[in-house]
This record gives structure tokens, sequence and C-alpha cells, in this order.
């Protein structure tokens, strides 16, 4: 019981009456220039662009959107998106095994090729997406099949990236810090030519660090991440913009595939692993496009887009087998591997957008379709029953991708087409309805599908706003592909969501904060899940389908300024989640991996005067299990962290901005996400000290 304190003395604060005065009235229609002028309070958001594929305010939304802003991204020294994600308390984060990030949304895990967006069009996710590209962060929760077609019924994450501005700026950043973090990034944007119409920016960022843990050797792994971006948009006409970009990511990084724990501990200490010294995954990842944006007249506008991600993974591994580990001779099998990706994911989309009315109501619509191709190709060489030794030698096989034959492409094609309308029927009645027709096409079949969305809001006053919302997921998935498989060439059936959720929004403090609670029921039929066997030979793993997921929960969240000195973002969350599988009681019943019941998040700002301010925040995470048969449990655990800023003067138009900030302040041991021989270890304490100029 004593764990669910910090969630109780969260709730509390959250919930306390604030007293709070009128807002912009929702039914008003938004503004779609892109600069805002004006006050904005800090960590509030007024506004969202991936619920409904067009700005919308928070208050017209009928549905919960949590964003994290520039500001936050920057006071919390985040450099991957899991260091933004954890801002947010319905996010649950799985393992980090490969050199990528793993979350859950309300439970239900995001997928790599369909659970992500940049700019509203999907991302291939298999690596640590970085931040510095990014303006902000937008977590949609509950399915999102309407405008966006194949996903989970958790949600989505949308990565929001920088534009061009037409006034200059630039800032160049250095941080050092533990582990021997250091981070140098650089950002400069403004017109390009005298009348302003063509704008440019670009972002350069180097950041290389160690670590606390060791190899058998006695090394520690290193990272070293790299990362440019170019925008640019030119205005064709005054009602007609055209933006390119291109951004590149290469990270090189050895391998940490977590610890294996046993009783609680991890085998052999916390700061050993078990991946051989020569082990390496180098990634780069190349995003460029086109996007075009056009006001027809004042009411209706038309966008579309075309992005090409092109990923590419060189993976070269020695995986230490956990469970080989013998104590009498110090020595542990392992299998090496060379294998080399290309994942290239081409989307497109087009938007109408317009607003009119017919009779006593009016609509603001959004016809569109939108389409993705997928397409892999795959190299690997393997060598199993392998060796090492504690102390002594962890052999490097002579393997190399190019001797084995490449995979046959594995394409998969889809396309959807949508119709959406806000029906305003008064200054207190709005209703949603939406209609989606999808087409998917992969290896072995053809996928049709209908997805609806309805919601209702009612505003007692200009500041509230209670909705009742429902829609629906819809996931085609491949046939099992793995000759280490029992079921492999198995087909499998689509996964199919449902959402209904009642919600809660008000604008408080004069218009500086904004309340939001939701409750909500999730079920999902047909969740693939694939589970280790032994006994069986050279198969190792046996996929198959669940009956039913149900996921009951209720949120609340807090963010903006409660005085001019004193901002929050905050959240919190309870979380039901159960697994229904009558045809397998070892299943049913159980609770979803790394899907804690209770978890909250808080970060706060002190400006103690216009040049400095304090941060602190904290991140609770109930207790959960790390495996879906509940078997392998990991306690809860609460995170501090703390921050402190200065600004210095330096010229006219520049400012020196130092910072101190301090991760885990408490030095908490905890198991982060994971199965039980690739689980994750809580970060240790993290010092680092920054200074940036801005100009």
């Amino acid at each position: 019981m004593l764990k669910k304190h910090p969630l109780a003395v969260f709730v509390a604060v959250a919930l306390s009456p604030l007293n709070s005065t009128a807002a912009t009235n929702p039914t008003e229609p938004v503004d779609e220039v892109y600069v805002v002028e004006g006050h904005q309070a800090r960590f509030k958001a007024n506004s969202n662009e991936t619920a409904m594929r067009m700005e919308v305010s928070q208050l017209e939304t009928a549905g919960q959107v949590a964003v994290m802003d520039q500001t936050l991204i920057q006071e919390q020294n985040a450099t991957t998106l899991g260091d933004v994600l954890v801002n947010d308390a319905s996010i649950g984060v799985g393992g980090t095994d490969r050199n990528r990030e793993i979350f859950m949304l309300r439970g239900f895990e995001l997928d790599t090729g369909t659970g992500y967006l940049r700019n509203g069009q999907q991302q291939w996710s298999y690596y640590r997406h970085p931040v510095e590209l990014m303006e902000r962060v937008e977590v949609l929760k509950g399915p999102a099949g309407l405008l966006y077609g194949k996903s989970a019924p958790g949600g989505l994450v949308n990565m929001v990236t920088k534009r061009p501005t037409a006034a200059f700026q630039a800032s160049i950043s250095q941080k050092v810090g533990t582990n021997d973090y250091q981070h140098t990034v650089a950002d400069a944007s403004g017109s390009l030519n005298q009348s302003g119409t063509l704008r440019g920016r670009m972002v350069l960022s180097k950041q290389s660090e160690g670590s606390s843990r060791r190899y058998l050797d006695g090394s520690e792994p290193e990272l070293d991440r790299q990362i440019a971006g170019l925008m640019l948009d030119y205005d064709i006409t005054p009602d007609t913009q055209l933006s390119l970009h291109y951004d590149r990511v290469i990270d090189d990084s050895n391998s940490d595939n977590g610890a294996n724990i046993i009783n609680g501990k991890p085998q052999l200490g916390s700061q050993f692993i078990w991946e051989a010294p020569w082990s390496f995954m180098d990634i780069d990842v190349e995003n460029y496009g086109v996007d075009i944006v056009s006001q027809l007249t004042p009411d209706w506008k038309v966008k579309s887009g075309y992005n090409r991600q092109d990923y590419k993974r060189h993976y070269h591994e020695g995986f230490g087998q956990r469970e080989t580990y013998d104590a009498n001779t110090q020595s542990f099998k392992y299998f090496a591997m060379d294998r080399h990706d290309n994942w290239v994911l081409d989307t497109a989309y087009l938007d109408v957008t317009g607003a009119f009315q017919f009779g006593n109501i009016d609509h603001q619509v959004l016809i569109g379709a939108n389409a993705l191709r997928n397409d892999y190709v795959g190299q690997r060489v393997m060598k199993k029953n392998q060796t090492a030794v504690i102390g002594g030698a962890y052999p490097e096989p002579d393997i190399h991708y190019g001797t084995a034959t490449p995979r046959d492409p594995e394409p998969t094609d889809s396309i959807g087409f949508y119709a959406q309308d806000l029906m305003t029927l008064n200054p207190q009645w709005q209703l949603l309805a939406g209609l989606r027709y999808d087409r998917e096409d992969n290896e072995t079949d053809t996928y049709y599908n209908v997805l609806p969305k309805a919601a209702v809001m009612y505003h007692p006053s200009p500041e509230k706003t209670l909705y009742v919302t429902y829609s629906e997921s819809f996931e085609p998935k491949n046939p099992v592909d793995s000759d280490t498989d029992i079921n492999d060439g198995m087909a499998l059936k689509p996964v199919k969501g449902k959402l209904y959720e009642f919600g809660y929004k008000q604008s408080l403090l004069n218009d500086q904060a904004l309340f939001s609670a939701a409750l909500f029921q999730i079920e999902q039929e047909n969740k693939v899940v694939k589970e280790a066997i032994t006994g069986q030979g050279s198969l190792t793993s046996r996929t198959t389908q669940l009956g039913k997921q149900t996921h009951k929960g209720v949120e609340v969240s807090l963010a903006g300024q409660v005085t001019d000195s004193w901002s929050v973002h905050s959240s919190a969350t309870y979380l039901d989640a159960r697994i229904e599988d009558p045809f397998n009681p070892a299943n049913d019943g159980k609770q979803p991996a790394d899907t804690p019941e209770w978890g909250a998040s808080i970060w706060s700002r002190y400006d103690v005067d216009n040049q400095t301010y304090v941060n602190v925040g904290a991140r609770y995470v109930g207790d959960r299990y790390g495996d879906m048969k509940n078997t392998y449990h990991k306690p809860g655990y609460t995170t501090v962290n703390a921050g402190v800023g200065h600004t210095i003067k330096a010229g006219e138009q520049t400012d020196l901005k130092l910072s101190v900030n301090v991760e885990n302040l408490f030095n908490e041991s905890y198991l982060a996400g994971g199965v039980q021989n690739k689980t994750t270890l809580g970060e240790e304490r993290k010092v680092v000290l920054g200074a940036s100029l801005h100009f």
C-alpha cells in the first residue's frame, strides 16, 4: 500500500479546486496560421494537430491528447523520444534490446511500423528517435484508425518537427555529464531572401556517451550519434506554400540487451553485460519529402505531402544466452549473428478541409486519403553454440551477412479514404462523425475494412467540455515468418480494437492551465503472442493469437501556469488491463507485460526571477509483470529529477543560458522494461552541465 502513496499525493494536488474564468469559445472557427502571437502559458497546449488532422483547440477535441512542447524538452535535457514520453503517465516503457525504445500506450504496445508518426505520416521506429529535430510531441490516446489507418488501439505518437522562421534566430549549445556524456547542437533559422518568401532552418547535432555497465573484458559500451536536418519553406503565392525537408541520423553504438534477473537481482551484478565486447549496431536513417498547402478560399484548404524513410541497419552481435550460465566453469553459451536490414517506407497524403453552414448547423469537414508502402530486404548469418568464459575469451566468429542469400522483398501496400465532419449545432453542442475505407495488400492476402468514429461534445460554458466518443482500430497481420517458430507460415487474423470513452476538460486560471480527465474502456481481439518453447529441437518459439484483451482506466492531467512563477506538467493514470483467453488457462485473467495499474508523472518549474528558474519532477511506476504469464514480478518505483537554469545577457541580442540537470536524484535502483533475461536496468544518477548561446 505504501507504494501507492506517491500517486495519492499527486492526485490530491491535481484535483485540488482551482478557480477558473471564461476562455476562448470552443465553437469559434480555428485560425490555422503557423505563427501564434501573444502570451502562451508555459506547458499548456491550446491546440493539437494529431486528433483531427488539422489544428483544433483542445476543448474541441473529443479525446485525450497530451502535448510535450519545446520548453519541456529542453528543460529536461531530453535526447530521445523516450526521454519525452515519460512525461505522460499513460505511457509504459518496454525493453530496449537491439538499441531501440518500446512503449505501451494505455497498455497496448505501439507498433514499430504504424504506432509512430512524424508530422502526421507513419515512421519506421526500430531506433531511438532523436528530439533535436522536434518542436513538440503529441500523444493521441485511443484508436486512431479513422484518420491514420492501421494502428494499435492504445493510440499514436506524433512527432512534430521544427519549422523555418521568418525572423533570424540561432543557437549553439554544449552539454557535458556523467559517463563521458557530450552533446553539441547548432540550430539556425531565418529568411533566405529579402522578401521573406524563402525561409530555411538547419539543425546539426553530435552526441557521445559511455556507460556504467561493463563487458566481460572490462570495456564499456559507447554511443556515437550524429544528426543533420534541413527544412525549407517557400511561398509560391501568398496563399500557397511549398515545404521541403531532409534529415539524416547516424547512430553507431555497442549492444547491451539488458540484465538477467534472478530473485529480483541482476545475475552477475548490475554492471555485467552478457553481450560480446565486439558487438555493435550501426544505424543510418534518411528522411526526405515535400509538402504543399494551398488556401483556396478563406474557408477551404488543400494539403498534400510525400515522405520517404530509408532505414539501414548493420547488426553484428554475440548474444549471451543467460540460461546456459555454469557457475562452476564461469562460462555460458552464446550465438553470433551478422545481419543487414533495409526498410524503405513511402507515405503520402491528400487532405481537403473546409467550413460551411447548412441550415442552422456549422460544419468543419475533412476529406482525404493516405497511402503507405513498406519494403524490406534483409540478409543474415548465424553461428550457434559458442562458449564465452568470464575473465577469459569471448571469441568473435568470422561471419558476414554478405555470404547469405538476400531474403525475398516483403512489400506491404495500403491506402485509405476518410471523411470527417465536426458539426456545431449551437454554442453548447457539437457532434463528430467520420468513416474510413481501407485496403491493404501484403505478401499473401488483401484486406478490406470500414472504420467508424463518432463523438458528442457538450460545452456547459465556454471553458468546459464534456464528451463521449467511440472509435475503432484495425491491424492486418502478415503470416508467421520464422523458421524457428512451430507455427511458421500460419495465417493470422486481423487484430481489431474498440474504444468507449467519457471525458471532461476545463480551462483554468484565466486560460493559463488545462485540466483533463477521462474514463475509458478498450477491447482488442486477436492479439498476436509469441512465446518461447523448449524440447522441440531447432524450434524455439510458438506464435498464436489470443481471444481478447480488455483495458479499463481513468486518466487525469493538469498542465500550465498555476501562478506567474510556477508552472506544471502532470498526469496520473489507473489501468485495469486483463487478458481473456478461455482456450489457454495459462493466459486467461493475466495482466499484460510492463503494464502497471498505477502511474503518475509531474514536472514543475519555478521562476525565481526573470533570469533564474528551478525544476523538480518525479515519475511513479507501479508494480507490474515482465511477462504475459505473470511469473516475473517487478516492484514499483519512484524517480526524482531536478534542475536549475540561469540566463546572462551577453549582448544586445545575445543570451547565454547555463543549466544543471540531475536525473534520478536519489540514485534509485529499479527494474525498467523488458522480459526476465533482457531487463533494462534503471539509469543511475546522471548529472549534466549545459551552456548555450542564443542569438
